[in-house]
């Protein structure tokens, strides 16, 4: 019971702080119907109860590690969501920016060629086509 209690210790805040429960539960479940499928298949005799509680032992701990993952992963992702958001938004001016210079610098390009091709087709009109 006292490792279950420090578990939850342990969890707890992180749980408040994460507002993870709905992204560890799943992993933590997980955990327990895997604890679960090695008792049910366990070689231990029924009278070894050292053996039984080492194994309740290790699946409250496995349980534990993965509830702990799990809010561990939706903290991560929370945080790089709103790393995204606010990247999104810093680079908007200039991103816009840059699409101003760019369509300059295109209407700059076609303004030359059309600029190149008058000339050419002057010269070739005043020298006879030569």
């Amino acid at each position: 019971m006292t490792i279950r209690k420090s578990l939850l210790a342990l969890a707890l805040p992180m749980t408040v702080l994460a507002g993870g429960l709905t992204t560890a539960m799943p992993a933590a479940r997980a955990a327990d119907d895997a604890c679960t499928q090695s008792r049910n298949q366990s070689t231990a005799p029924g009278w070894d109860v050292a053996g039984r509680l080492a194994q309740r032992e290790d699946c409250l701990a496995g349980r534990g590690r993965a509830y702990r993952d799990g809010v561990t992963n939706g903290v991560q992702q929370r945080v790089q969501s709103g790393r995204d958001a606010v990247d999104a938004v810093r680079n908007t001016p200039q991103r816009q920016m840059d699409r101003l210079r760019n369509a300059g610098t295109t209407e700059q390009n076609r303004l030359n060629a059309l600029g190149q091709q008058t000339r050419t087709n002057a010269a070739n009109m005043l020298t006879g086509g030569l």
